[in-house]
């Protein structure tokens, strides 16, 4: 299984028969950023599971069909579809104590 450390940014992502489908944008713990064109306001999230093998520093998917563009209210991206109960985006704690003091 592909994991963590086998994914860098600026990877070429394909699909198993080989078409470009993108490269990597940014690298989380359970998943990375797909950006399908070269400075695309799309970005897809492709969890490591997904990932068939890591060749000649490129990622090939197992499969494709269920890559859909995923956006919460304000733009920004959803965690994967396989999340463990992450309902929305990380929520940076020093914000969080800004805008309650004394919380």
């Amino acid at each position: 299984m592909v994991v963590q450390d086998d994914v860098r940014e600026g990877m070429v992502v394909r699909d198993m028969e080989g078409r470009r489908v993108g490269r990597v944008r940014a690298v989380g713990e359970t998943h990375f950023e797909l950006e399908p064109r070269l400075l695309s306001r799309e970005e897809f999230l492709v969890e490591f599971s997904d990932v068939r093998l890591v060749r000649d520093g490129e990622l090939y998917l197992e499969r494709t069909p269920h890559l859909l563009k995923l956006e919460d209210d304000d733009g920004g991206a959803l965690p994967p579809r396989h999340h463990n109960g992450m309902d929305a985006e990380p929520v940076n704690l020093e914000d969080v104590e800004a805008s309650h003091p004394g919380a």
